[in-house]
C-alpha cells in the first residue's frame, strides 16, 4: 500500500482536523461541567413526586384525555389549591394525578374528585412516603452508575483498557451534563428523568463505539500513519453516518417535546439535549482523548509511523 508524505493513501481526501480543535472542545466541556457542579451545589435538583413522596390518584374520566384536556385539568387542580399537581393520560380513558406532599390520601381524593367534576370515578389512591421515595432515588442513581460502569466494561472487553477509560469518561461526562440541565433549568427530576439518563448513556456509547471501531480498524492497516491522523480520518469517515443517525433521532425527540405535553417534556428535553451532546462528545471528546492516554495505543501508533 502506497502512502503519501501526509500519511494518506493516494486519492483519499484529507480528513477534517478534529484533533487540532480538541483543546477548545475540552475547555468548553470543562466550563459546562463546572457550571453543572456549581448549580448542583447551590440549588440541587428540583425533585419530583417520585423522589419526594406525595399522593397518586388514578381516576376514570370515561373519555380519552388529550393534551388540551390534561392542561385544563391541571388548571382546575391549581384553582382548587393543589399546586404542583401532575396529570398524565392513561389507556382506557383514565388519568393519573400525582400531588406533592402535604395532602392526606382522602383529602387529596376529594379535591381531585371536585376538580374532575361529575362523571369521574376515583379508582385508586396511593400515598408515597419519604422512605419509599428515598429508596427510588437511590435505586435510580445506582442504576445510572451501573449503566456507565457496564458500558466501560463492555468497551474494555471489546477493545482494550485505553478505549474503555476514554469511553467511561465520555459517557460519564454526557450523563453529568444532562443532570446539569435539570439543575440549571429547574426541570422536575423524576423517574422519567432517570430513564432519560440511561437512554443518553446508551446513545452516547453507540456513537463512541462506531468511531473507536474505525480507529482500531485503521490502526491495523499497514502504514496507518500517526495517531492524530488516524483519529481525524476515522471521525471524518463516520461523520455522515453519525449526523444522519442523530438527526433522525432528534427529529423524534423534538417532536415529543412539542406535542408530548408537560408530562413528557422533561424526558424529551433531556434526551434531545443528551443526544446532541453525545454526538458532539463522541467526535470532539472521546476520540481526541485517546491522544492524552499513555500506553500501548500511543506507542503502537508511533511505531507504525516510524516504520513507514
Amino acid at each position: 500500500m502506497t502512502i503519501t508524505s501526509s500519511g494518506l493513501a493516494p486519492g483519499r481526501a484529507a480528513p477534517l482536523p478534529f484533533t487540532r480543535w480538541r483543546r477548545l472542545g475540552f475547555a468548553v466541556s470543562l466550563a459546562i461541567l463546572l457550571a453543572t457542579f456549581v448549580a448542583l451545589g447551590l440549588r440541587g435538583l428540583d425533585l419530583g413526586i417520585d423522589f419526594t413522596g406525595g399522593v397518586s390518584v388514578e381516576a376514570a374520566l370515561g373519555r380519552e384525555a388529550d393534551a388540551a384536556a390534561l392542561e385544563a385539568l391541571r388548571e382546575r387542580l391549581a384553582a382548587k389549591g393543589l399546586t404542583g399537581a401532575e396529570a398524565q393520560g392513561l389507556d382506557g380513558g383514565s388519568v393519573l394525578i400525582r400531588l406533592p406532599p402535604g395532602e392526606g390520601g382522602s383529602a387529596a381524593a376529594d379535591a381531585v374528585s371536585r376538580a374532575l367534576g361529575a362523571g369521574a370515578e376515583i379508582r385508586s389512591v396511593d400515598v408515597v412516603g419519604p422512605k419509599v421515595s428515598g429508596e427510588l432515588f437511590r435505586s435510580g442513581a445506582l442504576a445510572s452508575l451501573l449503566a456507565v460502569l457496564g458500558i466501560a466494561i463492555y468497551i474494555w472487553l471489546r477493545f482494550e483498557a485505553r478505549y474503555a477509560f476514554a469511553a467511561f469518561l465520555t459517557t460519564a461526562h454526557d450523563v453529568a451534563m444532562v443532570v446539569g440541565l435539570f439543575a440549571i433549568t429547574r426541570l422536575s427530576f423524576d423517574l422519567t428523568s432517570i430513564a432519560a439518563l440511561l437512554a443518553v448513556a446508551g446513545y452516547s456509547i453507540n456513537d463512541t463505539v462506531v468511531v473507536f471501531d474505525r480507529i482500531r480498524e485503521t490502526l491495523g492497516r499497514p502504514g496507518a500513519g500517526p495517531l492524530p491522523l488516524v483519529i481525524d480520518q476515522a471521525v471524518t469517515e463516520t461523520l455522515r453516518r453519525t449526523l444522519m443517525t442523530s438527526g433522525t433521532t432528534l427529529a423524534a425527540t423534538v417532536s415529543l417535546m412539542i406535542f408530548g405535553g408537560p408530562a413528557l417534556f422533561g424526558f424529551a428535553a433531556a434526551t434531545t439535549f443528551g443526544i446532541a451532546l453525545g454526538t458532539i462528545s463522541s467526535i470532539c471528546i472521546a476520540a481526541p482523548l485517546l491522544l492524552h492516554l499513555p500506553g500501548a495505543l500511543t506507542r503502537r501508533a508511533e511505531e507504525t509511523a516510524e516504520g513507514e
